[in-house]
């Protein structure tokens, strides 16, 4: 998540929670097989980190991963 330019929020309010049932998607995982989940988290956005992510993913021209989030501000 560092990497994204998220930081947990200090204590509890930080933890992810997956909101799948995990025991569920351990019974039909398989090695190497993608799993997809949804997790709730709460953090601080460092707009340093992004802004220092762009200008690298400008200068390079491998593949990225791609994060689907939606921010709700309280």
């Amino acid at each position: 998540m560092e990497a994204y330019g998220l930081e947990s929020l200090p204590g509890s309010s930080g933890e992810v929670t997956v909101n799948e049932d995990i025991k569920d998607i351990c019974k039909g995982y398989k090695v190497g097989t993608d799993i997809p989940f949804t997790a709730t988290y709460r953090g601080k956005f460092d707009s340093a980190v992004q802004e220092a992510a762009a200008k690298e993913e400008e200068t390079s021209a491998e593949d990225v991963d791609v994060i689907d989030a939606e921010v709700v501000a309280e």
